[in-house]
């Protein structure tokens, strides 16, 4: 039996005004899933206890076999565990040898001149080569790639003997060529006894790198379950149905007219492209490492030019300028996270509102505001409540919110909606929402492009069959 690291039973942990109910089992040299029904929710607060966020009220806490208290499992915590995130720390003023040595944590100058004696150690250099890291310590940090910048997160843990490493959803930011080599990076901890918690969406990821996967519903640690089980019964547990056979091959639909048409058009450090999409259809275009939607987002929110090519909508071709006169009325855009800023909802506004912004100028000038707003609500109230409608969207559970960003495009009708990663950071009991809401959109007739990480999961467990047949590869 592997030596524990930590252990909490019964452990009632605070974060804000909430109580959470989380089981801790941790152990040298053990690959742990986590896999959490509302990351929002649950999810935050269990990251949180290892950020000190999250507050141990009750239960029994034990740290490398001795009973703690909660002060004393928070402090060995934050003393021994890293955390490794999807969101990238870049600066052009720093370098790798200032992110590894002198951004980690308050040391002392003693400990300082330790960890940096190991760094040009023999030992050093051969957990390098094995982590296929060969950049030098002067480079800066804005300079290293993606996948070395996370070689880099996982050789820091290393390199101040960190007993616990935390990786937090990189699944949405990696290919999965680069997610393989990154955890053949991590093995060098396991074997040296780090413990390494896989924080994740993506339950195939974790099917295949974990001894052991942690189940959190409704706020608590509800199951643990091992290899063996991981098959049927987890997904049962998630509730949806294993299917075998992989993913059906989708590009069924026959779209009667080209909306949009995209021949040579380049951007800076990309490869053209070169497609077009039907009205009714879903088109996937494939993006792991997230490089392409940056810089079509940047075209379609931000002021980035194409290098050169034709963009065609409804068979008229647009410059750039032209194009993004049409953003929220014939072009939809509609980002990752609606309600963040930038996105395509107003919080401080009321459902209502949101939907009289977009809608009243395409009615005219010469209208009875009035009424093409009872209008508007009467049509909403098919979907929604009548009376949530008229409250501010910041009061609506996240579901509903996400549901009412895609319905205010099915209400707009614009002839293209683009959907950036509209998967990725959402519960998977809000996917087959999400896939409904996109079949709704292009079975109004308008082209939804979708921009996206690999989806042949999400294929997996839907039992949308429209969906499937309207979905088309576009690379």
């Amino acid at each position: 039996m592997k030596e524990e690291l930590i252990r909490v039973e019964n452990g009632c942990f605070q974060r804000e005004d909430c109580e959470y109910h989380f089981e801790l089992s941790i152990s040298r040299g053990e690959c742990i899933g986590i896999y959490v029904d509302d990351h929002l929710t649950s999810g935050t607060a269990y990251l949180d206890i290892f950020k000190g966020g999250s507050r141990m009220k009750s239960g029994k806490a034990f740290s490398c076999g001795h009973r703690v208290g909660g002060q004393a499992l928070e402090r060995w915590i934050l003393q021994n565990s890293m955390i490794v995130d999807k969101y990238r720390f870049a600066s052009r003023e720093l370098t790798v040898w200032d992110f590894i040595v002198a951004l980690v944590k308050p040391v002392n100058r003693g400990q300082r001149k330790a960890v940096e004696r190991r760094l040009n150690s023999p030992e050093a250099a051969a957990a390098l080569e094995q982590m296929e890291l060969r950049i030098p310590v002067d480079l800066s940090l804005a300079e290293v790639s993606l996948l070395d910048y996370y070689r880099l997160c996982v050789f820091r843990a290393w390199l101040w003997n960190s007993e616990l490493l935390v990786l937090d959803r990189l699944t949405e930011v990696l290919r999965q060529r680069d997610l393989e080599k990154l955890m053949q990076s991590v093995q060098p901890l396991l074997e040296r006894g780090t413990a390494v918690i896989l924080f994740d969406l993506d339950e195939a990821f974790m099917y295949r790198c974990s001894d052991r996967i942690d189940v959190i519903k409704n706020r608590k640690t509800c199951y643990r379950l091992y290899p063996e089980e991981y098959g049927e019964r987890l997904y049962e547990i998630l509730g949806w149905k294993c299917r075998g056979g992989g993913v059906e091959q989708a590009g069924q639909y026959s779209g009667s007219r080209v909306v949009l048409q995209v021949s040579d058009l380049a951007f800076p450090g990309m490869a053209p492209l070169h497609f077009q999409i039907c009205g009714g259809e879903i088109a996937f275009l494939r993006d792991e490492n997230y490089s392409t939607a940056v810089r079509l987002r940047n075209c379609f929110l931000g002021g980035e030019r194409w290098l050169g090519g034709t963009f065609r909508l409804n068979g008229t071709a647009y410059t750039h300028g032209e194009l993004t006169k049409l953003i929220g009325t014939e072009i939809g855009i509609q980002i990752e996270r609606p309600d963040r800023p930038n996105g395509v909802l107003f919080d401080n506004l009321t459902a209502l509102d949101n939907l009289s912004a977009c809608l009243l100028p395409k009615a005219g000038k010469w209208i009875d505001t009035r009424r093409i707003t009872a209008n508007i609500l009467d049509e909403a109230s098919r979907w929604f409540d009548r009376e949530t409608l008229q409250k501010p969207l910041w009061t609506w559970p996240l579901p509903q919110r996400l549901r009412f960003s895609y319905y205010k495009w099915y209400l707009l009708n614009p002839k293209l909606l683009i959907c950036f990663f509209p998967f990725a950071g959402q519960e998977t009991a809000h996917h087959e929402m999400i896939i409904d809401m996109l079949v709704t959109c292009a079975a109004r007739g308008m082209a939804v492009w979708v921009i996206s990480s690999g989806i042949d999961a999400i294929c997996e467990k839907t039992e949308n069959r429209e969906f499937l047949r309207r979905l088309r590869y576009l690379n």
